[in-house]
């Protein structure tokens, strides 16, 4: 049984114990500090079970946020972890504790990047520092993104007192030019890229690259990414998209389902993640919209959803973390 595996009955042995506890006495001190100890003891479990997904077996990304049908509460987190590290594409509201909740190793930071530097994809970027601080061993968390990125990084650490040069958020704007990709981390044979196409420079939005040993995952945000020349071939693609109806009711001019599901089919695509939908209903609709436009393998993307490349074979595997 792998680490995943073991967690889930790990989980389950304890919310027996948790249950019994309850029953046997939760409201007396005794009761309550049973039920601490054995909550504790199964964190720290999952947390040894979870340091699994650094192995260097795999590329691997988890959906750590969402965006809302009408993108009022849209909460966006992707993290992609490969070569023993884990990057972050958007910090949105909640991103921290998501991962956090899951018993993640935030040590294991390495950088976040941004697909735009709006309030939606920086909301915690703060609290992901602060939380991945307690734990890493370099006190700069690296922030790509586009321009703009360096403005709002400077507030941030001026309201923290942080001086971005030796403690803090450190800014670096990869500034890629459509159709021309911008290497912004190499090591270990992970090579990760930042690139835009012609639209999304024009709304400040870039789309991010993961190639480790002959995977590869392409991570877009709310951006027009699966057409770009950088996602050809792509393993994965993950990328924001609404429904033809949520288009006709709110030119937003983010990409419709069934238009992605036609560009991930020029661009040969192995499996498309759609991450704009609220709740389930919303992500059947765009997932049969996809698929209605010829696209089979769609799915939508959930927060805790574990999504791995092996490195020893072409396997693309989906599950819950």
């Amino acid at each position: 049984m792998n680490a995943i595996g073991k967690s889930s009955v790990v989980f389950v042995s304890l919310s027996g114990l948790f249950w019994g506890g309850w029953v046997l006495g939760s409201q007396t001190p005794e009761g309550q500090e049973a039920l601490a100890r054995a909550y504790a003891t199964y964190a720290e479990r999952q947390a040894a079970a979870n340091e699994d997904l650094f192995s260097t077996t795999a590329l691997r990304a988890i959906v750590c946020g969402g965006t809302s049908v009408d993108r009022s509460d849209s909460k966006p987190c992707l993290a992609v972890v490969a070569a023993g590290r884990m990057f972050i594409v958007d910090a949105g509201s909640g991103a921290a504790d998501t991962l956090a909740g899951r018993n993640i190793p935030m040590g294991r930071l390495e950088a976040v990047l941004l697909t735009s530097a709006g309030f939606t994809q920086t909301a915690d970027l703060d609290e992901l520092y602060g939380v991945s601080a307690r734990t890493r061993a370099n006190a700069l968390l690296p922030v790509y993104g586009p321009a703009e990125t360096q403005r709002m990084v400077d507030g941030l650490n001026q309201a923290a007192g942080f001086d971005g040069a030796e403690r803090g958020l450190q800014a670096w704007g990869p500034s890629p030019e459509p159709g021309r990709s911008v290497i912004v981390f190499e090591s270990d044979g992970l090579i990760v890229s930042a690139f835009t196409t012609q639209e999304d420079a024009f709304t400040g939005r870039v789309g991010y690259r993961f190639d480790y040993r002959g995977r590869s995952i392409v991570v877009g945000g709310d951006g027009r990414v699966v057409g770009a020349p950088a996602a050809l071939n792509a393993d994965v693609v993950l990328q924001g998209a609404q429904s033809q109806a949520l288009a006709r009711l709110h030119d937003t001019g983010q990409a419709t389902a069934a238009e992605i599901a036609a560009q991930a089919r020029a661009a040969n695509a192995g499996l498309v993640v759609l991450t704009g939908a609220d709740n389930q209903m919303a992500a059947q609709v765009q997932v049969a919209e996809a698929r209605a436009a010829g696209f089979q393998d769609v799915v939508a993307g959930r927060v805790g959803m574990l999504v791995e490349l092996p490195l020893d074979n072409s396997d693309i595997n989906v599950r819950p973390l």
